[in-house]
């Protein structure tokens, strides 16, 4: 049995050695276009958690996929549906489409074939429309329970996957919600640093942002490339860093700069969200996480966490398990415009009285 995992083009080795951790062997692991990853699961040896895998490299799970094959776009849609038929026609609830081209996952914005995903999802809907329109009218609704993925392998062959949606709090799901896992980030030529692109991801997948007027503490800030993405929300931004931010967030009544030791600094209350882009090594994030969650000092965190060379698995699961042990929901993700680093997000949990 087949399962396919996405990732940022060029970390496909990091993918798979990843997976190797969770005990697949290395024989069962290819790459099979850029940014996709095939993995073989005998089903009698199917782990029964392999549903809540959840890889720190993959943008994007299909589990259990099928090979497909139409030599036009009826009937690669045709193929689709009885490939997943019998799965289709017990939901009660909504689902949601994502027709996929391997150039996506290298971020081409008009990768080859991207017309004919388009074509077969269309012919796809035509077809539940005449056939089985109570499936059509669950189609494409918000808050979906179910994902049918296909991604087209070649013109004429393609893979496909049915699954439920897992939900996470806030609001974070796996399989994503985001074709391909991928955040359609925007060009913002006011951000004074490229980095706004690796919060906007983040925030993407957790489904959440700043509300106006939120109270927020942006550690690392300089030049405030993150800072900028807080604003845009219009929250008030504590920024904290020995050098200055941008002149206009300089001049911006709703950031305060605050110049000293990012590690050292404290709230004065709680704050609704902490970011931080700090360039140090891998295990002062956890002392970080600890510091900050062990006092419940913010209600969501977004921190990345930089590596020379490999992952530090060993510090990356602490820094999960130390925000989790104090009563936080936390997830990491290597997000397409991440390099040699990953993001960690994290939200409160509701306390049970």
């Amino acid at each position: 049995m087949a399962w396919h995992f996405t990732c940022r083009h060029t970390y496909e080795s990091t993918l798979c050695a990843e997976l190797q951790r969770l005990g697949l062997a290395a024989g069962a692991l290819q790459t099979v276009a850029p940014g996709l990853v095939k993995a073989d699961i005998l089903q009698e040896a199917l782990p029964d958690n392999v549903m809540y895998w959840d890889p720190v490299y993959a943008l994007q799970v299909l589990p259990q996929t099928q090979l497909i094959h139409g030599a036009s776009v009826k009937q690669i849609a045709v193929a689709a549906i009885a490939a997943v038929e019998h799965q289709l026609s017990d939901i009660t609830q909504s689902w949601l489409l994502h027709v996929l081209v391997p150039g996506q996952f290298k971020g081409m914005p008009k990768p080859p074939m991207a017309r004919r995903a388009l074509l077969i999802a269309q012919a796809l809907a035509d077809e539940l429309k005449s056939r089985k329109r109570r499936l059509f009218k669950m189609m494409n609704a918000e808050n979906p329970r179910f994902l049918l993925q296909i991604v087209l392998l070649e013109t004429e062959d393609a893979v496909v996957a049915f699954s439920p949606v897992l939900r996470f709090p806030p609001a974070m799901t796996w399989p994503s919600v985001l074709p391909a896992g991928l955040a359609d980030v925007a060009d913002d030529l006011a951000a004074p640093a490229s980095s706004f692109r690796k919060l906007k991801e983040a925030m993407c997948c957790i489904a959440i942002s700043p509300n106006p007027l939120d109270l927020t503490v942006d550690l690392g800030a300089s030049p405030g490339g993150w800072t900028h993405v807080l604003r845009t929300h219009g929250a008030r931004v504590t920024a904290v860093d020995r050098a200055d931010l941008s002149p206009t967030l300089m001049r911006d009544d709703a950031v305060t700069l605050v110049s000293g030791d990012a590690f050292a600094y404290a709230p004065a209350e709680q704050v609704a969200w902490l970011v931080s882009d700090i360039i140090a090594f891998p295990e002062r994030v956890p002392e970080l996480l600890r510091r900050w969650c062990s006092n419940r000092w913010m209600r969501h965190f977004v921190v990345q966490m930089k590596f020379k060379g490999e992952p530090d698995w060993l510090q990356l699961q602490l820094a999960l398990s130390t925000a989790r042990d104090h009563g936080y929901f936390a997830r990491a993700k290597h997000f397409f415009n991440d390099k040699n680093e990953v993001t960690i997000m994290g939200t409160l949990l509701p306390t049970v009285s």
